[in-house]
């Protein structure tokens, strides 16, 4: 009898955390919830929005500003002028946290943001998404004054609301603050606007946006900024071409103003290109 106690407390020993790996091997996975995306690429044009790398991506962007109006004779819609332009690289720290790099050939501005996303709410007949961007830029060439000068240096930030309607028509909403709007200025100025990006997504290849740029209160150039175009999407390219008032293509340039009104024969052409890299 005591040969057969011991024989059942060795199988049961044995046994049962053999049972129990068992149940923890085959214990159904908590679903996880896809992203949340509206916008599909992560900026409109001069404003970003509330989408994000993946963790580890890169995203490579070159834009060029054309500074002579498309109605500008002998210029080829302007392409012969001179052009801003500006090149940045883009990196996904955490699903919700970007950094980005830029240099612009306007003033040798260098600009650096990070952006994070604060709030997701998965509203079935307008999901929204909230994030806020801060950055500052560095004039690195001013006329007649040291690149080193603090007079040199623009700071902003943007707080970005985002939702979207039936699927299709994505709209941002885009509070900033720039400060030392005006370098040149003795005293330092500031810039409040409201920024507005919508796109409208005909194909999961293309779509149409406009994105403008109003000053509520503070310094602003002779005018507000206005433009509109089209944006090719494919295999992780994001290609748009548009029409605006304003030719600044880094942030602390762009919220300052523009220096044309919006109308046809001030309009200028423009495009960005984004591309995410995988490593």
């Amino acid at each position: 009898m005591r040969n057969k106690l011991v024989i059942l407390s060795l199988l049961i020993l044995f046994i049962a955390p053999g049972l129990r790996a068992q149940s923890v091997k085959w214990k159904p996975k908590a679903k996880t919830e896809p992203k949340l995306e509206l916008f599909h690429s992560t900026q409109s044009v001069h404003f970003v929005t509330a989408t994000f790398l993946r963790r580890g991506e890169f995203e490579y962007e070159i834009s060029h500003r054309f500074l002579p109006p498309i109605s500008t004779e002998k210029s080829f819609l302007g392409i012969d002028g001179p052009a801003r332009i500006r090149m940045g690289l883009a990196y996904g720290i955490t699903e919700q946290t970007m950094l980005t790099l830029a240099r612009s050939n306007l003033n040798d501005n260098v600009d650096v943001q990070l952006k994070q996303r604060l709030l997701t709410w998965r509203n079935g007949a307008a999901p929204t998404l909230i994030a806020i961007n801060i950055g500052a830029g560095w004039n690195t060439e001013v006329v007649n004054r040291s690149a080193a000068d603090s007079k040199n240096v623009q700071y902003y930030a943007h707080l970005i609301l985002n939702t979207m309607l039936k699927k299709k028509l994505a709209i941002g909403i885009v509070p900033s603050y720039l400060y030392n709007s005006h370098i040149y200025c003795p005293s330092a100025q500031y810039s409040f606007t409201i920024g507005t990006n919508l796109q409208y997504y005909v194909s999961p290849m293309w779509s149409v946006f406009m994105e403008s740029n109003t000053t509520v209160s503070g310094y602003r150039g002779q005018y507000n900024s206005l433009l509109v175009g089209i944006e090719l999407e494919t295999g992780g390219h994001f290609f748009k071409i548009f029409v605006g008032n304003n030719a600044a293509p880094n942030p602390s340039q762009f919220l300052a103003g523009s220096d044309l009104k919006f109308k046809t024969g001030n309009l200028r052409l423009g495009f960005n290109i984004t591309r995410i890299l995988k490593f």
